[in-house]
């Protein structure tokens, strides 16, 4: 069920600002936008940092593979709001393909982005990849990497405009690289909701965001989860994004998530959903079971048997948001038929 919650127009335009600043927007940039604007990145990333920066928005209906470089290029556009689901569509470039030279920068939100995906866009196309990390709760971005500096894959940045802490299950500050409850407080961070019962997410003046995470010994911040995505497999805690970033490596996979199990004897199990590029229905079975045999190759050469996932289950097609974002919960609900199943000693 979706959580209600208020923003005020200084909140919104506090974090419209601070994004303007943040990515060197000003009125010569030409904003590329195929996200959908009911969602809090387009709305603010979007359309409110070009306002607060006097800057130009290109707003397509929604994202088009096709010509998507040539489109760019005769809009003039300097940077690009995207998530990892284009990014991911986006390579390899086809015939013909050239990235605009204009083009500053590629911003990526919504949904983890896999360090292998990044390394290997920002190789093909010379772009800069600048990973963040927002929240509807904040207005949208909370964290970023800089446009100019160190950019490190796997992280979503630095705290930009707001204050943000690692804390333990007792609000203690951890240390570096000390993985712990990522929770903020600023000027463009709610201070309730709306709707009742969630009381418990606000601790002394700071968001619990339930999203799991450390700091590293810069100041960077690397998610792991979220709360209630961790695996407890007999005792021992798994987080399903280590297991997602091999699996995800593997020529062909289009998409992956791993959700807990339940199982007899240890609690919980990690299984693995995955879609496969070009595979939708059971004919292409023969096509994709080559690709899970490789995904169990990698899983079992990385992992040791505690951490391994149960099973691969390919599907025809992960559920997703607008965003292009997977959307877990249904996964976790048992409610998708796999095409076809490799079990993992």
């Amino acid at each position: 069920t979706p959580k209600v919650m208020r923003l005020s127009l200084p909140q919104l335009m506090t974090a419209a600002r601070t994004i303007a600043e943040h990515h060197e927007l000003s009125p010569d940039d030409r904003g590329f936008n195929p996200l959908p604007l009911f969602h809090i990145n387009a709305e603010v990333v979007g359309v409110l940092a070009s306002v607060s920066a006097r800057a130009t928005l290109i707003v397509d209906d929604r994202f088009h593979r096709t010509r998507f470089w040539n489109l760019v290029e005769e809009r003039g556009a300097t940077w690009i709001n995207a998530v990892p689901a284009i990014i991911h569509r986006l390579l390899p470039l086809r015939d013909g393909e050239t990235v605009p030279s204009r083009v500053r920068f590629i911003r990526s939100a919504s949904a983890p982005l896999p360090a292998a995906l990044l390394a290997e866009f920002q190789r093909v196309t010379g772009l800069a990849v600048l990973e963040s990390y927002g929240m509807t709760e904040g207005a949208s971005q909370i964290c970023a990497n800089p446009l100019r500096g160190p950019r490190k894959p796997g992280s979503v940045g630095l705290p930009v405009g707001v204050s943000l802490r690692i804390v333990d299950a007792a609000s203690h500050e951890c240390r570096d690289h000390e993985v712990g409850q990522v929770t903020i407080q600023g000027p463009s961070i709610i201070d309730h909701y709306e709707s009742p019962g969630y009381d418990d997410r606000f601790r002394d003046g700071w968001l619990l965001t339930g999203d799991l995470g450390y700091r590293d010994e810069d100041g960077y911040i690397f998610l792991v989860g979220r709360t209630d995505d961790v695996i407890n497999r007999g005792g021992e805690k798994i987080m399903p994004r280590e297991i997602e970033e091999v699996i995800g490596q593997v020529a062909g996979v289009a998409g992956v998530v791993v959700v807990g199990e339940s199982d007899d004897v240890f609690g919980q199990v990690p299984v693995a959903y995955l879609e496969c590029e070009g595979v939708s229905t059971l004919d292409d079975a023969t096509r994709g079971a080559a690709v899970l045999a490789q995904c169990a190759h990698d899983v079992v050469a990385h992992f040791p048997r505690g951490r391994r996932p149960a099973r691969l289950h390919l599907v025809a097609a992960l559920p997703r948001h607008a965003t292009g974002k997977i959307q877990r919960g249904i996964v976790r609900a048992g409610s998708l038929t796999p095409l076809f199943t490799e079990e993992i000693a």
